[in-house]
């Protein structure tokens, strides 16, 4: 389906802050994705501004390290706050307890940032910043409309800041959720999570070169933006099988892992190819010339994988929002779980001689994807800015557009 734009006029008069937090990767690569929607329709999106740059650096060491300490060490302890944390909050008042107040302290500097102060707009795809900012709304200190887009195929109640005047979210069951935990109606639109616009026309042009060409099968083995969960294990494990395929790793940040990856044995003749990378941002071109992915079910790379049409193994998944989203993934047929790590060799043998298994769950991927989520938030925040009445087939950006927000 593709997105009509508001009038290019219209527009091209909007300036749109776009805000997030570097904690892995996915949630910038959300923002941006928008900002290229907002672009080709002519408005002014301003680059993507991460919070915890603007943060005090002591911060940043304990908010984004902390994290990916607490996953590494206690994860099971992060699922279960997760879990206790997903409950509904009064939406009359600014919060005022002292974690609050935390991020208020910190955040400040994002708070009085001149593109956030002068925008007609701002796109949040992180839960920190929408909830700071949501803060600042409430208080009456930010004229901006604030759109949050939930980047998590579930709405938990971190995201549900009171203060945005408009939440986007994955999917109808989403919305039903958010509706639970106290958001009015006429505040929820669901448009799917933004992935980058290259995906689409990516996949049709590869898919087209597929077709000319015989190649050897590529397997994406990805842990996200920080190189997260036993992906030396995998590796091995296909390498040891032999599997004909090319293992095209993403190391992301982790630099130790790619040196050791770079020295796994290869045995004379081994039908596997590695390529291992490091950091990339050619996910979308990665994707679409891969025939599997093995990875961690995080919400931007969950959405990404389905519009790419790509079957996912899932791997190593966080309790909670990863779980969450695997759930999905898997009983919608477009993932399967990968259990051990040494059964991946195993496990990828079986799905490539049987291709018919491998065309279902590639189908099925598909047939849930919202390749053009961007432009659906790009029209809705253009709607809010502008406070104009917007006619889509969703069901619930028509109720948002209709009501006081």
């Amino acid at each position: 389906m593709r997105i009509s734009p508001l009038p290019r006029d219209i527009a091209g008069s909007m300036s749109v802050a776009l805000v997030s937090a570097s904690i892995g990767s996915g949630h910038m690569r959300a923002a941006a994705a928008v900002g290229d929607a907002l672009t080709e329709w002519g408005a002014k999106a301003s680059p993507v501004i991460d919070a915890l740059e603007t943060s005090p650096a002591w911060f940043r060491r304990v908010y984004r390290d902390g994290y990916l300490r607490a996953i590494r060490l206690a994860p099971r302890l992060v699922g279960a706050l997760y879990d206790l944390s997903d409950r509904k909050r009064p939406l009359s008042k600014p919060g005022k307890g002292p974690m609050a107040r935390t991020e208020d302290l910190v955040l400040r500097a994002l708070g009085r940032h001149a593109t956030v102060q002068f925008a007609d707009a701002i796109v949040s795809t992180h839960f920190l910043t929408s909830s700071a900012l949501g803060r600042l709304r409430l208080r009456g200190r930010l004229r901006a409309r604030l759109i949050t887009v939930v980047t998590d195929e579930h709405p938990h109640a971190i995201w549900l800041s009171a203060g945005s005047d408009l939440i986007c979210v994955a999917s109808e069951a989403a919305r039903t959720a958010a509706i639970a935990n106290g958001i009015p109606a006429h505040r929820l639109a669901v448009t799917g999570i933004p992935v980058d616009l290259r995906v689409a026309q990516l996949i049709a042009k590869t898919r087209e070169a597929d077709e000319r060409t015989t190649r050897q099968p590529q397997i994406l083995i990805c842990g996200g933006g920080h190189g997260l969960g036993p992906m030396e294990a995998v590796v091995r494990s296909l390498v040891d099988a032999e599997v004909d395929a090319t293992l095209a790793i993403v190391c992301g940040h982790n630099t130790a892992l790619q040196q050791r990856l770079n020295q796994v044995p290869m045995m004379p003749g081994s039908r596997t190819t590695l390529r291992v990378i490091g950091f990339t941002d050619q996910m979308p071109a990665l994707m679409a010339s891969s025939d599997l992915m093995i990875g961690k079910p995080g919400g931007l790379t969950a959405a990404e994988a389905r519009a790419a049409g790509l079957p996912l193994l899932v791997l190593d998944p966080i309790p909670g929002q990863e779980e969450r989203n695997a759930r999905i993934l898997i009983a919608a047929g477009a993932a399967r779980s990968l259990t051990n790590p040494r059964g991946a060799g195993e496990a990828v043998q079986s799905l490539l001689s049987d291709q018919q298994a491998l065309a279902a769950m590639r189908m099925a991927a598909a047939s849930a994807a919202r390749p053009h989520a961007a432009h659906e938030i790009a029209r809705a925040v253009l709607a809010q800015a502008a406070r104009l009445p917007v006619k889509s087939p969703d069901r619930a950006m028509e109720d948002c557009a209709q009501a006081p927000c």
